[in-house]
């Protein structure tokens, strides 16, 4: 299984940064951190991204990042994002590098959950600050403001509120680093609420280094009523300049210019603290003292001080993060839900946020071929994007937005995939058809709820309420609030099909986001359905389960409804997924979380009785690892997929045990899980790294207790499908992976095989007659050796797993060392769609599997038309490689006669061995232009025969259809033509040379070989 990979296919569109960082001796060295996705590091000035995290941390969201002045190949991570929205990631405390991002160790605070900043010492990198928030589900004592004098070895906690309150900001007096502000918050989510502010929120100093502090939230000119969340820094240009952005009731940004002690409002502009949970983001330019910048929704800069803002474009809104260089305004990279961007020119203009940190809330597949993968990007468009192209790889043009918007499930149409439905917060359901680029809104009770509490609203739509069509009906949709509404014309109407199917309890239901600020998005919307699934099995056979804890059932399509939640699961947890069994009516799956109330064990559960009884079914995930989501696989009874926090695990025993399946992927949030049936791959939605398949699910399928334990086990190879396709392989590329082009083999080894002992890997037709072979010495041609250039396609055996992919072609055409083609390759043909096979050799021991190459379902050819042109570029494979084999024997020949031209001691068979050279010469000059040194020589000195040959197989290639008539009148005119050519090397090998060689021994001259 380990040999299995996940491809990452995009979108290259990137999702939320709250964390980066410079290096100020390094103007092209930037990071940046992924809520969700780890941390990526720019060497080109913010044009390619390098994950350098991935493998080694064991969370993916990011808060913060500190790079050592004194030493920049020393890096800290705080872990855990701080702007605290909904769908936020906990991180597990601080990590350290030491050589600039390769390798990393965590160094210790785990709990601390959610970091806000890092800030490291400017003279010593040892000097470590952290400013941790904490638990934001629940109290905790592991917040506040902590300080390592030893590289993060140890840690002791210098300054600490409260168990309800933490650190979220943090900054260092650029002039005399032991002076430091600490802004504390206090902060508190739950399923149904966001807490900004209370008597814990504040801002303290220290004049030594952290040793001592004194609080200065009430100094002269600083708010006076409830504090909510607090943004800090200080002016490197004139140290004794402090501005704070303070969220409060008579809030704003205030500037202090002697150090905190007094301070002055300068701006209480909305533009700049709306919101204020989710930004209250401000930096000082470290070389004008006058300027300060704001980052909110717009990045906003002033340059007198505060007074006044101009508002920058950024490539993204919703700025989080921002670093400055310290010797130089122009160079900056900032932050924000569109990904990282630099500039280096002071904001005017920054790179592109092509990065593949895309958060996805759910994944919906359609049944086009190839597929298409569709869902909503926080902060973004919805996306629907292609499974595989027969491009290099999957770029912008495969991909593009749907209706719905950020946050909403998405319902492609069965019967049309140019029709799509999908979600938005505020109840908005949008119906988008390509064809026409409109998107008609079809809410299913189009009254507008932004700003108000749930208990104003007749229906309650969470922000991410579900959208799902029949399994048994294409015109019948589902859309969910507090009850079930389905409609079958499009959305021109709608019927609730059941009552409220929540607990329905109103003291859950208030405005969210004080007490200082309001906001309410729908987010924090509680008491609705947040599920919805039917039966593949059974028409009218629905499941639905609430955030706040309840499974319902109704086996006669909405008609009755019974309440049939598992007894052992907590009261308010959040069904966050159901699955109903493809085999059993009766069975199906439900993954939960509790995370909003500060519980992050996963809690899955099966029935098989319609409900009535359940069972956990957890052993083998961790107890931190939550789980959003599970499913069965629909090609193989029992084998379940589980989607959590941290990775994704896999269950062949029905959810008694599972295991790891995270393969290559990084640690990021699983969101939601699909699987293509026809196509057997797994479908994974990231919070962090956008959109990952797993194929050849058959590995998974065939997998068992006798498979394990064989000596040797050759799997049954997926049905591949005859298509082109590539994937990128410069790091940092901006491009998705395809699938490989051809067929995957997977076999297993109970140990590596010995030097002496051959293993080979043979592909034949459906009679059993051999295409192609392959060793782990060498591969060869059926009855022949491989000739040394037909490049490296050997076997590299290990014990364990082994993966090789055949590219579905013939044996290459040989060729000539150092030949130089135009418009032309040396490529054996394609097989045609049909039945094939697969045998393993080992020590006498053979395994044979059967499998089908397809044709692309778009493809109009027939199977007369697939072997009329297999059988054309078979024979122009073969005049090639004849023609290879002629130039080779003649060069062989040539070099024996020139040395011959050289000798003084026979000059009647000097002279000789210069003519036959020459008309040698004549004819390898007809077949190869020899004048050819350089790819572009061919634009002045003509391709001759050879050439022409290639590139009309090139031709007869290029598509898969029959190959014209006039491919066959072109084949005749070079094959003619290079004939004649052969059949005068003939003669010269046959008549000449002997004649030359007699002429040789009579003068007692060594013969040509």
């Amino acid at each position: 299984m380990e040999k299995l990979e996940w491809r990452m296919i995009g979108p290259y569109r990137g999702g939320r940064v709250t964390a980066v960082a410079g290096v100020a001796a390094q103007p092209q060295v930037y990071y940046f951190g992924a809520t969700g996705g780890g941390v990526f590091k720019t060497t080109d000035g913010g044009f390619t991204w390098i994950p350098i995290t991935d493998g080694q941390v064991t969370t993916g969201s990011v808060g913060a990042i500190g790079v050592a002045e004194s030493d920049p190949n020393v890096l800290y991570l705080g872990m855990g994002e701080s702007p605290v929205r909904g769908n936020v990631s906990h991180g597990d405390g601080v990590y350290k590098s030491t050589d600039a991002g390769k390798t990393w160790k965590k160094t210790g605070l785990e709990d601390t959950r959610h970091i806000g900043r890092v800030r490291v010492h400017p003279k010593n990198a040892d000097l470590v600050y952290v400013a941790a928030l904490g638990h934001l589900f629940g109290p905790n004592e592991q917040r506040g403001i902590f300080r390592s004098k030893d590289g993060g070895k140890t840690w002791e906690k210098i300054l600490y509120r409260d168990d309800k309150t933490g650190a979220i900001d943090l900054a260092l007096n650029p002039g005399n680093p032991r002076i430091l502000y600490a802004a504390f918050w206090q902060v508190k989510r739950t399923p149904y609420s966001l807490e900004s502010g209370g008597p814990g929120s504040g801002l303290f100093q220290s004049m030594d280094g952290g040793d001592t502090w004194k609080e200065i939230t009430r100094n002269e000119g600083l708010p006076k009523g409830i504090i909510g969340k607090i943004g800090v820094t200080v002016s490197a240009a004139n140290p004794e300049r402090v501005w704070a952005m303070v969220e409060a009731e008579d809030g704003g940004l205030f500037r202090s210019d002697d150090g905190g002690a007094k301070w002055t409002r300068v701006n209480e502009d909305r533009n700049l603290r709306q919101r204020a949970w989710y930004y209250s983001h401000i930096f000082a330019d470290p070389v004008k003292a006058n300027t300060v910048y704001v980052l909110n929704v717009e990045f906003h800069r002033s340059d007198d001080g505060g007074k006044t803002f101009t508002t920058m474009g950024t490539p993204h809104g919703d700025n989080h993060d921002l670093w400055i260089a310290p010797d130089s305004s122009d160079r900056m990279i900032g932050g924000d839900d569109g990904g990282a961007h630099v500039s280096t020119n002071g904001g005017h203009s920054w790179t592109e946020q092509k990065q593949p940190t895309a958060q996805f809330y759910r994944v919906a597949l359609d049944h086009d071929f190839p597929y298409n993968v569709y869902g909503a990007q926080q902060d973004n468009t919805t996306v629907r994007i292609a499974s595989r192209t027969t491009g290099f790889g999957i770029t912008d043009r495969d991909w593009w937005p749907v209706a719905g918007c950020e946050s909403g499930w998405i319902a492609p149409s069965p019967k049309d995939s140019n029709i799509v439905y999908a979600g938005c917060y505020g109840g908005v359901i949008g119906r988008y058809d390509r064809r026409t680029r409109q998107e008609r809104d079809i809410s299913v009770y189009p009254d507008n709820s932004i700003g108000y509490g749930a208990e104003s609203l007749k229906y309650r739509f969470q922000w991410n309420f579900p959208i799902v069509f029949s399994a048994h009906n294409p015109d019948l949709l589902y859309a969910a609030a507090n009850v079930l509404f389905q409609t079958t014309n499009e959305g021109q109407s709608w019927t609730a099909v059941s009552p409220d199917l929540t607990r329905n309890d109103k003291s859950k239901m208030g405005p969210s986001g004080g007490p200082i600020t309001k906001d309410n998005t729908s987010i924090e919307y509680y008491g609705t359905i947040f599920t919805v699934a039917e039966s593949p099995l059974t028409k009218g056979l629905l499941w639905t389960g609430s955030d706040d804890g309840l499974v319902h059932i109704t086996r006669d399509g909405g008609k009755n409804w019974d309440n049939v939640t598992p007894k052992d699961m907590p009261e308010w947890i959040q069904i966050n997924s159901i699955e109903p069994s493809p085999f059993d009516a009766g069975t199906a799956y439900v993954a939960a979380t509790m995370y909003k109330s500060d519980d992050f064990r996963p809690y899955l559960y099966k029935t098989a009785d319609y409900g009535r009884t359940w069972k956990k079914i957890v052993q083998g995930i961790p107890e931190t690892a939550f789980a959003r989501v599970i499913r069965e696989d629909p090609n193989r009874r029992g084998l379940l997929y589980a989607g959590t926090e941290t990775g994704i695990y896999v269950s062949f025993d029905d959810g008694d045990h599972w295991q790891s399946l995270q393969l290559n992927m990084p640690v990021v949030p699983i969101t939601d899980l699909a699987i293509h049936k026809e196509q057997k791959d797994l479908v994974a939605a990231t919070q962090g790294r956008s959109f990952y398949i797993l194929d050849d699910l058959a590995v998974l399928h065939q997998t068992n207790d006798t498979v394990n334990k064989a000596d040797m086990h050759l799997f049954q190879p997926e049905d591949a499908y005859r298509m082109d396709g590539g994937s990128p392989t410069r790091p940092g590329a901006t491009i998705g992976q395809n699938p490989p082009s051809g067929t995957v083999v997977y076999y297993t080894l109970s140990k590596k095989p010995e030097a002496k002992q051959e293993l080979t890997l043979e592909f034949l037709d459906s009679e059993g007659k051999l295409i192609r072979r392959f060793t782990h010495a060498k591969e060869e041609k059926p009855g022949e050796s491989k000739p040394e250039d037909a490049g490296d396609a050997t076997l590299k055996p290990e014990e364990g797993a082994n993966r090789f992919v055949w590219d579905l072609r013939y044996p290459d055409a040989v060729k000539v060392p150092g030949m130089i083609l135009w418009g032309g390759n040396t490529n054996g043909p394609l097989v045609v769609p049909g039945a094939y096979q697969v045998r393993l050799t080992l020590a006498g021991k053979s395994l044979t599997q059967k499998f089908e190459v397809k044709k692309d379902p778009r493809v109009a050819a027939t199977e007369e038309d697939f072997r009329k042109q297999q059988a054309l570029l078979l024979q122009l494979r073969d005049k090639f490689s004849q023609t290879s084999e002629a130039i080779k024997r003649i060069r062989e020949v040539r070099t024996q006669l020139d040395a011959f031209a050289k000798r003084d001691d026979a000059k009647e068979v000097a002279e000789a061995a210069t003519a036959l050279s020459k008309k040698l010469t004549g004819v390898e000059e007809e077949l190869y232009q020899t004048k050819n040194q350089s790819s572009q020589d061919p634009l002045n000195f003509p391709i001759k025969l050879n050439n022409k040959l290639a590139a009309l197989a090139s031709t007869v290639a290029s598509a898969d259809a029959a190959p014209t008539a006039q491919a066959y009148v072109v084949q005749e005119e070079i094959t003619t033509l290079i004939n004649a050519q052969l059949a005068a090397l003939e003669g010269l090998l046959k008549k000449d040379l002997p004649a030359f060689n007699k002429l040789a021994r009579d003068k007692s001259v060594p013969a040509v070989k």
